[in-house]
C-alpha cells in the first residue's frame, strides 16, 4: 500500500515538473521574440524622434533599450537552452562559466538602476516647485547613466575572479567558489539589488508621480514630451511590479529555508517551480516596448518611424515644442521632425 502511494506520488511530481519545464520553455520564447523585437522597435523609435538628446527620462530608456536587448540574447537564449533542452554550455566551457552570469548582472543591475532613476525623473519632472523640475538635466542624466555602468561593472569583478567550473564527485559545475562571497550575492545583491530596493523605490516614486499628476495645475505646467515621457515611466513601473514580485518572493524564500533539511520530494517540487519564476523574472526587460506603446503619442511616433523606414515615406510635420518655466510661458518655437 505505501509502496503504491509513494508511486502515485512521484508520478504526481514528475507530470508537475513536465508541467512547469514546458511552460517555462513557452513563456520564455515568448518573451526571448517578443522581448528582441520590442526593443528594437525601441531603438528605432527613439532614433528617429531623438528626445533621448534633450529629454533625461527619454535617455535613460533608450540606454536601458540596449541594456535589456544584450539581457535577452545573452542571459534568456542561454536559459531556454539550459532548461527546455539540457545544454548549459557554463558546465562545458570555462570562460563562459565565469563571464555568461556576471555580465549579465552587470547589465541587469544596471537596468534596474536607471529605471529607479527613471521613476525619480519622472517624480521631479511631475514637481509643482520650479526648483525641482530644474534639476531634471540632461547632463546630469550622462553623468549618472556613466556612473551607474562603470559602478556595476567594479562591482562583478569579484564574480569573475572567484566563480569557476568545478567537478565535484565526478560532476562538472558551475559555482562560486568564495563562501562569503557566495553569501554576499545571495543575501544581498539578489535578494536586496535587484529586487527589494527597485520595488521599493519605484513604489515610492511612482505613487508621488501619480500624486503630482493628479493636480491640474502641475499638468498645465508640463509639456507634451514630458507628459509623455512620465505616462511611459509610470508603465514601467507597473511591469516591474508585475514581473519582480514573484521573484522577491521566491528568493526570499530561497534565503529563509536555505539552511532547512529538505526531502527529495519537496526539492522535486520547488526546483520546477523556481526554475519557472526566474524565466519570468525577465519580463522587465521584454516588456518595456509593449508598456510605451500605451501611450497615444508613442504609437503615433511608431507608425511614422516605421513608414519612414519601411516605406521611405519622410513625414515633415511641425510639433508645437512648449515650454513652461515657473509662472511664465515662453513663445512656442516650432520645429521640423
Amino acid at each position: 500500500m505505501s509502496s503504491n502511494n509513494n508511486t502515485s506520488i512521484t508520478l504526481v511530481i514528475l507530470q508537475l515538473q513536465s508541467a512547469f519545464r514546458y511552460s517555462s520553455l513557452i513563456l520564455g520564447f515568448i518573451l526571448l521574440i517578443g522581448g528582441v523585437l520590442g526593443n528594437i522597435l525601441n531603438i528605432i523609435v527613439f532614433i528617429k524622434v531623438r528626445n533621448y538628446k534633450n529629454n533625461a527620462c527619454s535617455l535613460y530608456m533608450f540606454v536601458r533599450t540596449f541594456i535589456d536587448l544584450y539581457i535577452l540574447l545573452a542571459g534568456l537564449t542561454t536559459r531556454i537552452l539550459t532548461t527546455g533542452f539540457q545544454m548549459d554550455f557554463t558546465l562545458m566551457n570555462r570562460i563562459w562559466c565565469k563571464t555568461r552570469i556576471g555580465f549579465t548582472d552587470i547589465n541587469s543591475q544596471s537596468t534596474y538602476t536607471l529605471i529607479c532613476l527613471q521613476s525619480i525623473d519622472a517624480f521631479m519632472c511631475s514637481s509643482p516647485s520650479v526648483a525641482v523640475r530644474q534639476k531634471s538635466t540632461i547632463r546630469i542624466a550622462r553623468y549618472l547613466i556613466v556612473g551607474t555602468l562603470c559602478f556595476w561593472f567594479i562591482h562583478e569583478i569579484p564574480y569573475f575572479i572567484f566563480q569557476d567550473l568545478v567537478v565535484i564527485g565526478g560532476t562538472p559545475m558551475c559555482i562560486t567558489t568564495n563562501t562569503i562571497f557566495a553569501q554576499y550575492r545571495s543575501y544581498f545583491v539578489a535578494l536586496c539589488v535587484v529586487t527589494i530596493i527597485p520595488i521599493v523605490v519605484v513604489s515610492i516614486f511612482g505613487f508621488l508621480t501619480v500624486r503630482h499628476m493628479k493636480t491640474i495645475g502641475v499638468t498645465r505646467l508640463l509639456s507634451s514630451l514630458t507628459r509623455q515621457t512620465i505616462s511611459m515611466a509610470l508603465f514601467q513601473i507597473v511591469a516591474v511590479l508585475v514581473f519582480n514580485g514573484p521573484n522577491a518572493a521566491s528568493i526570499m524564500y530561497s534565503v529563509i529555508t536555505a539552511n532547512i533539511v529538505k526531502d527529495t520530494y519537496r526539492r522535486a517540487v520547488e526546483q520546477p517551480i523556481t526554475s519557472f519564476i526566474a524565466t519570468y523574472s525577465y519580463g522587465p526587460f521584454a516588456s518595456s516596448f509593449y508598456c510605451y506603446c500605451l501611450s497615444k503619442r508613442f504609437r503615433k511616433q511608431l507608425i511614422i518611424s516605421l513608414k519612414e523606414l519601411i516605406c521611405g515615406i519622410h513625414t515633415n510635420q511641425v510639433f508645437p515644442n512648449t515650454q513652461r518655466i515657473g509662472p511664465r510661458t515662453q513663445l512656442p518655437t516650432y520645429v521640423n521632425s
